[in-house]
Formats: C-alpha cells, sequence, structure tokens
C-alpha cells in the first residue's frame, strides 16, 4: 500500500512501458517537469507541439530533444488532436496537459467519434499526504476540477473513479466520506439526503469495493475524537480516506488549501476515461506534476 509520494515515485518507475502524451509543453515548468520523470525512469515521453521551441526550451533546461519523440502541432488543437489519437492507438497510455488551456485538451478527448470516452463520467481525484494522525496513508478530494454541482448518480461514478485510483495504490477497502454541512439527513440540504442514498447503495452492494459513509461534516470525516464526541460509530467516521465533495466550489476551495495554507504537496489525475488524463493548472509547482505523473502512471495500462 502506496502511503508516502516518496514510495508513489518509486512504484512508478516499476511501471515499465509507460508513455505519457503532452501536448503544447512550451513552457518550462512543462518542459522541467518532463526532464525530471524521464530522469527518474517514471515514464517515456511523446511531445507534440511547436518543434523549434520545445527543441530550444529542452536545451534550456539541460535537456537533450533527442531523448523524445517530438511531434508537430500546427496549434494547440492540432497538438491536443494529435496526443488523443495516439491514445486511442494505444501508442499513448496517460496524457499530461502541457501549456495549453483545458478546454483545448479535453474538446478531443470528449469527441463522441475520435476521443477516449467510456460512457462513464470523467473526475478529478486529487491526493496529498494526510496532514493529520487519524492514520498514515493518502488523503483524497473528489472532484474539485471537473464537475460543478453533481447529481446522484454522478457522485456514485465521482465514488467509483476514486476507489479505482485506491484500488491501484494498494487500498484494499477505502474509506468514503460523503461531505455535508450536517450528518442528519435533512430535504432542505440536498447534500444530505444524496450522501444517506449513496451510503445505502454501497451497503446493498451497488457501489463496490469501498466503505462509503455519509453524511459527514468534515470533523466527524476526518478527527475520531470528533466523531466520538458526537456519538457517531461507524468505521469510516474520523478516518475517511476519500472525501466526497459536494460541489465543485467546495473542492476546489478545499484542495487548494492544502498549498496554499499548509503549503504541502499534492497530485491530481483525472479518471473515468480510457486513460489516465492529468490537466494540472498552470500555477502548480513542478514537484506537484512530478508527483501527477507518478500517479497517472501507477493508474495507467499497457
Amino acid at each position: 500500500m502506496i502511503t508516502t509520494f516518496d514510495q508513489l515515485l518509486q512504484e512508478a518507475g516499476k511501471n515499465a512501458g509507460i508513455v505519457v502524451g503532452v501536448p503544447a509543453p512550451e513552457d518550462s515548468s512543462s518542459i522541467n517537469t518532463i526532464l525530471q520523470a524521464k530522469k527518474t525512469k517514471i515514464a517515456d515521453f511523446i511531445l507534440c507541439g511547436n518543434v523549434e521551441k520545445i527543441n530550444g526550451l529542452i536545451e534550456e533546461n539541460g535537456g537533450n530533444p533527442a531523448d523524445f519523440e517530438i511531434l508537430n502541432g500546427e496549434s494547440f488543437e492540432d497538438s491536443a488532436a494529435k496526443i488523443v489519437e495516439l491514445a486511442s492507438q494505444k501508442k499513448v497510455h496517460v496524457i499530461l496537459k502541457g501549456f495549453l488551456p483545458t478546454g483545448a485538451l479535453m474538446k478531443p478527448v470528449l469527441d463522441k467519434e475520435k476521443g477516449l470516452r467510456t460512457g462513464n463520467l470523467l473526475s478529478d481525484v486529487m491526493m496529498v499526504e494526510n496532514p493529520l494522525d487519524n492514520f498514515k496513508g493518502l488523503l483524497a478530494v473528489t472532484d474539485g476540477g471537473l464537475n460543478i454541482l453533481p447529481d446522484l448518480q454522478q457522485k456514485k461514478q465521482i465514488i467509483e473513479n476514486a476507489v479505482k485510483v485506491y484500488h491501484k495504490l494498494g487500498y484494499r477497502c477505502p474509506k468514503v466520506g460523503v461531505l455535508a454541512a450536517s450528518e442528519k439527513v435533512n430535504d432542505s440540504m440536498p447534500a444530505t439526503v444524496d450522501a444517506k442514498k449513496l451510503t445505502d447503495m454501497n451497503q446493498n452492494g451497488d457501489i463496490e469495493g469501498c466503505d462509503v459513509y455519509g453524511p459527514l461534516a468534515l470533523d466527524i470525516a476526518v478527527s475520531p475524537e470528533a466523531a466520538k464526541h458526537k456519538g457517531i460509530d461507524h468505521p469510516v467516521a474520523g478516518y475517511a480516506q476519500i472525501l466526497v465533495v459536494p460541489s465543485i466550489e467546495v473542492g476546489n476551495v478545499f484542495g487548494k488549501s492544502f498549498t496554499y495554507y499548509h503549503k504541502l504537496p499534492v497530485c491530481h489525475v483525472v479518471m473515468g476515461a480510457r486513460i489516465p488524463i492529468l490537466i494540472p493548472s498552470r500555477n502548480e509547482s513542478e514537484l506537484d506534476k512530478i508527483h501527477s505523473v507518478a500517479l497517472g502512471v501507477i493508474c495507467a495500462e499497457c
């Protein structure tokens, strides 16, 4: 079971043959991430974009363009489409967004004829080394990146996507806490109603491979003392490993608080497509991006 980012990097290095496709890696941050990942043998890379600019950036940052397969892309859109096509041909196993808007990448990914859709919902899983002492391991927040206000069925798929990641990391039955502002089901608070239904779906076998419980306020989800004080006795209460948020705003603010208040490294992976997709923001550190590459590699299949 992988419990730290150091272990994540080490394990990713064992997955020989994984190729990461990068559309428009036309900035130093993208190039440094690629060079570091290549140096540590996490993955091989196919790059697509302005060849002259990419070559120059590789050389400026101490790399050798000959170490990479570099394809010409006439535009952001063309670069993304070519990487997605390679993924459709199983020549690329993970996609890492370079210096292009997320929409320019996701358009070909979601194309109904040529894209990478599976019929499942795509959702973002953000991970951090758990900063509390309630358990040793990785903590996830989902979904703060793609789905604005998911309904019940979408939340079910968001949970299933996150559970797939945890199974890849060696967690046999991850604990999933469905967050709300209260532990009491209240019809005027839809998040609590959905949380109870998701709990029931898990108990009935409609959500498998995990232990789901909610609604839970954040303190009850992550603090055994708070759960005990409230009289909530459940294996997930106080020990949640996957935190399911009710909206993108909650997930976005929650996730960024780790980075900006706690200065903690994070990583992301988008699940639900035929291959893992990495869409780090331009403001994310190179270390975070490398961790994301490692996570994507572990979740990938040759």
